[in-house]
C-alpha cells in the first residue's frame, strides 16, 4: 500500500433522497457499526446551530442518548464517526483521524461527498451507487505517476515547497507530453491511492496552475529527474506484461 491509507467502513448517504430519510440511514449505519465493533458512536457538523435548526428526529435521539457532538472548531470525535452534512475537507479530516474506526456521511452537497466516496468505495446508503461523473479513470501512464509523487512527496506531514515543486516539475512533464490533468480526477484519485488530503489538495491546485500554464517556483531543482516520464511508461508496460 503507497503512502498513507486506512481501511475502515465507510458510506454516505445517495444524493436525491428526503434529508430526514438521509439523516435516519447515517444514524442506522453508524449504530450498526458501533455495535460490529465495539466502539461508541460520535456526531460531527458544521456548528450546533445546524442541529438546532434542524428537524432530524434520528439525530436528536442519539444526542438525547449522550452522544457527543463536535463541530468543526473542534474535532471528528472518536468511535463511529457520524459526519452530517459535511464539505470536503472535514469530511477527508474525520477520515484522517486516527479516532475514527467508521466514517459515514450524510450528503448535503453530492460535490462535496462524492469523489470521497469514489475513491474510498464507500457503501451508497438509501439507493444504487449514483453514476459519478464527471470524474474519470486516469491513463496509466498519469497513475503510475501519481503512484511515484505520493512516494517522493511523503505522507506524513503537508508538503512544503519543495515538494509542492517536485509535484508541479512531474505534472509539467506529464503536460508537455499530452497527458490530460484533471484538477479534480488527480485529486480523486490520490485520496484514494496513499496521498494525505493536504497533499491531494495541493495536487489539485498545483494541476490548475499547471493547465492555465503558470510555472511554479523550483520546479527546475525539484527532487525528480527529468527522464522521470520513461520510468513511469516503463512501469505500465511491465504491468500489461504481468
Amino acid at each position: 500500500m503507497l503512502g498513507y491509507e486506512r481501511n475502515l467502513p465507510r458510506a454516505y448517504t445517495v444524493p436525491g433522497i428526503p434529508h430526514e430519510t438521509a439523516s435516519m440511514l447515517g444514524v442506522r449505519w453508524a449504530l450498526e457499526q458501533a455495535t460490529a465493533l465495539a466502539t461508541s458512536v460520535s456526531i460531527y457538523v458544521p456548528g450546533r446551530q445546524n442541529l438546532r435548526r434542524s428537524k432530524h428526529e434520528h439525530v436528536h435521539a442519539l444526542i438525547a442518548r449522550g452522544v457527543p457532538v463536535h463541530t468543526w472548531r473542534d474535532w471528528p470525535g472518536s468511535g463511529v464517526v457520524l459526519a452530517l452534512w459535511p464539505d470536503e475537507e472535514h469530511l477527508l479530516r474525520a477520515d484522517e483521524s486516527s479516532s475514527t474506526l467508521a466514517l459515514a456521511a450524510v450528503t448535503w452537497s453530492p460535490r462535496e461527498v462524492l469523489g470521497w466516496a469514489q475513491a474510498k468505495g464507500a457503501e451508497p446508503l438509501g439507493g444504487p451507487k449514483p453514476d459519478i461523473t464527471p470524474l474519470r479513470s486516469l491513463d496509466p501512464v498519469v497513475a503510475a505517476a501519481l503512484d511515484g509523487l505520493c512516494v517522493v512527496v511523503g505522507q506524513h506531514k503537508t508538503a512544503d515547497q519543495r515538494y509542492r515543486a517536485a509535484i508541479a516539475k512531474g505534472l509539467a512533464i506529464l503536460k508537455r507530453a499530452g497527458y490530460e490533468l484533471g484538477p479534480d480526477d488527480l485529486h480523486t484519485h490520490a485520496i484514494g491511492h496513499g496521498w494525505r488530503a493536504s497533499n491531494a489538495e495541493i495536487l489539485r491546485e498545483v494541476a490548475t496552475r499547471i493547465n492555465a500554464g503558470r510555472v511554479i517556483q523550483g520546479m527546475k531543482t525539484a527532487p525528480l529527474r527529468d527522464d522521470v516520464l520513461e520510468s513511469w511508461r516503463a512501469e505500465v508496460a511491465r504491468a500489461d506484461q504481468t
